[in-house]
């Protein structure tokens, strides 16, 4: 099974709304999501997409929607939250490879940690807003027990698409 982790692109600042939840991707975050899912999409095409709840987050997945052409996005309340092993069970669940899942930081470098040591802590990541990763396992995913195909910066994938 592959997985497809990919962090919410550019948003409003702290503070700009009363709830971090409704934080929404600013006018330039939007777009340069639209340039890197141009560019992810020469790479890998996932049959579904899961998203946190949080509104950055969805909206990343909604642009990501419309650049392979899926359905609907799915949410998932583990990709707000910090439970490694729901997320790998629910991605499982969609029967689907590969699987895209939009979240936010530290915790997606902590569940990429996770799929490849086995301890969240095990080493440290961080995504760039707009990164993303592809990870691989062998069947459905274990912890420790994944691979990392690729992990990319969104400028890079921004490039990716121009060229």
């Amino acid at each position: 099974m592959d997985l497809v982790l990919v962090r919410h692109a550019i948003a409003a600042e702290r503070g700009t709304v009363a709830n971090d939840a409704e934080r929404p991707l600013t006018p330039e975050g939007a777009e340069r999501m639209r340039e890197a899912a141009r560019g992810l999409a020469r790479l890998v095409t996932p049959q579904v997409i899961v998203s946190s709840p949080w509104l950055r987050a969805v909206q990343t997945a909604e642009i990501l929607r419309e650049a392979y052409g899926l359905g609907k996005v799915r949410i998932s309340e583990t990709l707000a939250g910090d439970d490694y092993q729901a997320v790998i069970e629910m991605a499982a669940e969609t029967d689907a490879s590969p699987v895209a899942l939009v979240g936010h930081e530290p915790w997606m470098g902590e569940l990429l940690a996770y799929l490849l040591t086995g301890d969240p802590a095990g080493m440290a990541v961080t995504f760039k807003k707009g990164g993303a990763a592809l990870v691989r396992a062998a069947g459905e995913p274990r912890a420790g027990n994944c691979w990392l195909e690729w992990f990319i910066p969104p400028g890079a994938l921004r490039r990716m698409a121009a060229g």
